[in-house]
């Protein structure tokens, strides 16, 4: 850590000690975890992080922030003006969370056009940004603590979902997404360090091309009925849904209600659906359901997978099966 953060002080000496201690445990565990991809340097990772975050500031309630924001947002990266802003009224633990998954972001961020994740153009793939950084964020505070966090079965009502499922997560924020994110890593036998390398490649499209790549590869191995495009888009109708059901408004209130937002909304260029927690179940199921069932008939291993499955019934009738499947 010391020579990290010797490093940090080298590129900028008057930085703030407290954005100095966050960074400087970032970027030691992004070492220690192996995640810069080749043909990029730490100092090149640390400069990207510099340039795109001078200060930050916790906001409370009374600030312009905050009621811009609304409650349930917990903190941002704004490469406008070169801060963090960060909700200070947070438990300690998630405050400090929520530092590393912004200073995750700003580090992915391009400086040519501000744009975050695996594709800057057109936003594809935003689910699994999202879903990485927020587990990154989670094991920087893990090895900082010398702590781990046991899987938790949470109720989908719990987040504003459609209820009666339940969400398999060791996360403290955006469970749903890390639930898709582990069986995707399931299905492409990857570890999550994965998919934190390939968020730092968004630029010309190379993190998005990798991941298309290994899951076509896997597709072809493993007999997957679902297209990549397909797939991808399903997640990120998922992931608008939930940013939208976050976000006050009066879609925020329709979409909580149970009901269709009149408003279409850009899921993908060219690509506009109204939105409804509904048509993200159906979507979630979708996933769930081709996936596992690509596995048994295959012939793989499926236990693990189905252990995530979201819907209750899908995932009871997984596990008749498997205790059957035993018997016999």
């Amino acid at each position: 850590m010391d020579k990290i953060r010797e490093k940090i002080l080298s590129k900028r000496n008057d930085i703030d000690s407290k954005l100095l201690e966050y960074m400087t445990n970032y970027f030691s565990v992004v070492v220690l975890k192996g995640v810069i991809p080749r043909g990029i340097t730490l100092d090149e990772l640390i400069d990207n992080a510099l340039f795109h975050v001078k200060r930050i500031e916790f906001y409370d309630e009374n600030s312009e922030m905050y009621q811009e924001m609304g409650p349930d947002v917990k903190g941002c990266c704004d490469p406008d003006v070169k801060t963090l802003f960060i909700r200070g009224n947070l438990p300690d633990a998630l405050k400090e969370m929520v530092v590393y998954h912004e200073i995750h972001h700003a580090v992915q961020t391009n400086p040519e056009n501000n744009g975050v994740g695996i594709n800057q153009v057109m936003n594809i793939g935003r689910l699994i940004m999202e879903a990485q950084t927020q587990w990154f964020a989670e094991e920087v505070y893990k090895v900082v603590h010398n702590t781990s966090f046991e899987e938790r079965e949470i109720p989908s009502e719990d987040l504003r979902m459609v209820p009666g499922s339940i969400v398999v997560s060791s996360l403290h924020n955006y469970e749903m997404y890390d639930n898709l994110l582990t069986k995707l890593a399931i299905i492409l036998d990857v570890p999550k360090e994965f998919f934190v390398l390939i968020n730092y490649l968004g630029k010309d499209n190379e993190g998005l091309e990798l991941l298309k790549k290994k899951y076509n590869k896997k597709k072809i191995e493993k007999k997957l009925e679902l297209e990549f495009d397909h797939l991808l888009y399903m997640l990120d109708y998922i992931y608008v849904v939930d940013l939208i059901a976050y976000n006050k408004g009066e879609n925020q209130k329709t979409i909580l209600r149970g009901k269709e937002t009149k408003e279409r909304y850009w899921i993908y260029p060219r690509k506009a659906e109204r939105l409804s927690l509904e048509r993200q179940k159906d979507y979630i199921d979708t996933i769930d359901v081709s996936l596992v069932l690509s596995l048994i008939e295959n012939g793989y291993d499926f236990e693990l997978f189905s252990n995530y499955i979201i819907d209750n019934g899908n995932r009871k009738l997984i596990k008749r099966y498997i205790i059957n499947d035993v018997q016999r």
